[in-house]
């Protein structure tokens, strides 16, 4: 449906991007009679108050200028709300856009979310349990898990994202490269098919690729109301080679126009699952991330699928 917003907010990271130049391509692209509201997230707060505070009737469309950890507070608050998201992303892996295939610049992104379409996608929640037997829930649009992806995150130094972008992530993952496949889990996919076993990384899905259309879960789709999965038990060096070359067999296979089934390299290294409600029990505490976002460690987690419950300017 073709979007025709009254009332807009723009939720946007000062630390991402200037007011006064993302007001002046706003004021380019708003209709003349929509009324536009300006909310700066805070370091403690990226917007998931003022945007669950902002689930109104009279607000169309909320402008979220920022990275993934920015869209995923904000476009989970807007869950069920009907309400749009318009992505503008100025993060350094902005991957929500880049799995929907959104142009990244700043005019076309401002511009899709005051006349663009509208696609509805699904958001994830998740279930978390702490080691001090504490719960937490929280939801998530890309992607969540344990190992490569968690530990990336955390020995990436924030000071060098900002100068060289994404190639910080590079000594980041030859940390988490190491240290074997010492994650002892148990986990169900729709209540059965019981894995338990030692790996190194655990990932969930609702979006399938990473920076540069890497199929790391190749049959993901943000909007088919199914989570995948895949787990990662490399042994050594050989090991990874063969999870690499079977990222790049993705790659070309999608490059090529081709959806196969994942083209799994080994049974024990790599391992792929689909379903729409998951369980995972850790036997050690193990840091857990979402979208990008380290969130404390956990013992175990449960993530269901809330099929099409946001709105997003595509």
């Amino acid at each position: 449906m073709q979007n025709s917003p009254r009332a807009a907010v723009v939720v946007f990271n000062p630390a991402k991007i200037d007011k006064n130049r993302l007001r002046a391509v706003v004021t380019r692209h708003a209709p003349s009679d929509c009324r536009i509201e300006w909310i700066a997230t805070t370091p403690d707060d990226s917007g998931e108050a003022e945007a669950a505070a902002l689930r109104r009737s009279d607000v169309d469309v909320v402008l979220v200028a920022g990275g993934d950890g920015t869209v995923r507070q904000v476009g989970t608050a807007l869950a069920n709300s009907g309400i749009a998201l318009g992505i503008v992303p100025t993060g350094t892996g902005n991957l929500l856009a880049r799995n929907l295939r959104l142009d990244l610049g700043l005019e076309a992104s401002v511009s899709r979310a005051f006349h663009g379409e509208h696609m509805l996608i699904d958001v994830c929640r998740a279930k978390l349990s702490r080691p001090d037997a504490s719960n937490e829930r929280l939801g998530f649009l890309v992607m969540a898990g344990v190992g490569l992806d968690a530990q990336m995150i955390e020995y990436t130094d924030e000071g060098l994202k900002r100068r060289i972008g994404p190639l910080a992530y590079i000594s980041g993952i030859a940390r988490s490269l190491r240290g074997g496949n010492r994650i002892k889990v148990t986990y169900t996919v729709d209540g059965h098919r019981t894995h338990a076993t030692k790996l190194h990384t655990l990932i969930f899905g609702n979006c399938g690729e990473l920076i540069n259309e890497i199929p790391l879960l190749p049959e993901a789709r943000p909007d088919d109301g199914l989570l995948n999965a895949v787990g990662m038990a490399p042994r050594g060096p050989i090991g990874w080679t063969k999870i690499g070359l079977n990222l790049v067999a993705n790659k070309v296979a999608r490059l090529r126009g081709l959806n196969p089934d994942p083209p799994v390299v080994n049974f024990a290294d790599l391992e792929y699952s689909e379903g729409s409600h998951v369980k995972a029990f850790f036997a050690a505490p193990e840091i857990f991330e979402v979208d990008g976002d380290p969130v404390g460690e956990v013992t175990a987690v449960e993530i269901s699928v809330d099929a099409g419950a946001l709105k997003v300017c595509v």
